[in-house]
């Protein structure tokens, strides 16, 4: 295939006159793909985050609720041991036992996973 050029009134060829808005136009096509996948990205980011932020208030709730209870029951054993021991010994023993459970529960828990090193 042979290329017609044909002369302006100054000169130049036809087809060098074309390449500045051929380059404009595929700056603008480019710009516009690159601003649609910027938006894209922003859409799903959002959407993502909004169902993230949704799961931990509805974590932290239960998490609260649960917190509630068991302090109820806490205060609950706490007063059924006062029936037979003072207070303040129905209360060390109510920590005591917290802690106990406390440090079998870190004892018996798995490991971390790290990623190998190299």
């Amino acid at each position: 295939m042979t290329e017609r050029q044909s002369h302006h009134a100054n000169g130049a060829p036809e087809t060098l006159q074309d390449w500045p808005t051929l380059v404009s136009r595929a700056v603008d096509d480019v710009t516009r793909i690159l601003q649609s996948e910027a938006h894209m990205l922003q859409t799903s980011i959002g959407a993502t985050l909004e169902t993230r932020l949704a799961s931990a208030i509805a974590t932290l709730t239960v998490m609260a609720v649960m917190l509630c209870g068991g302090v109820c029951i806490l205060c609950a054993a706490i007063l059924l041991l006062h029936q037979w021991l003072p207070l303040w010994q129905s209360f060390g023993l109510a920590g005591a036992a917290i802690l106990l459970i406390g440090i079998a529960m870190y004892a018996t828990r798995k490991p971390a996973v790290r990623p190998n090193s190299v």
